[in-house]
């Protein structure tokens, strides 16, 4: 006999908005969303962006895309100020990642 009062006690008194509501909480944990970034941190960010050498740079870019947060590592093979983004060739990619600035939360380099 099984002795579960948890989950089975309340599923049959949930109401389907609640149960639809419930699980878009269990997507929702653990997505780690932007950050939004200050003037500050936008001026780093643009010095960073400067200090790239393009073909020879090897940098970890964090970016937004939709809410979700994403990290690439790889060479910064172009860099494109008057179309607003940059190209990071990464090992696991066919071709480069367009990454645009208005995207870009953090650049390191190794």
């Amino acid at each position: 006999m099984v002795h579960d009062r948890g989950k089975i006690k309340w599923t049959s008194l949930m109401l389907p908005e609640h149960v639809e509501m419930l699980q878009q909480m269990g997507r929702e944990i653990g997505v780690e969303k932007a950050p939004i970034l200050d003037e500050q941190q936008l001026e780093e960010l643009e010095q960073k962006v400067r200090q790239i050498q393009i073909g020879t740079t090897k940098a970890l870019i964090v970016y937004s895309s939709g809410n979700k947060v994403n990290r690439a590592s790889g060479i910064v093979t172009g860099l494109k100020p008057a179309e607003q983004y940059l190209l990071l060739d990464t090992a696991n990619r066919l071709y480069p990642v367009r990454i645009p600035f208005n995207r870009l939360i953090d650049i390191s380099f190794h």
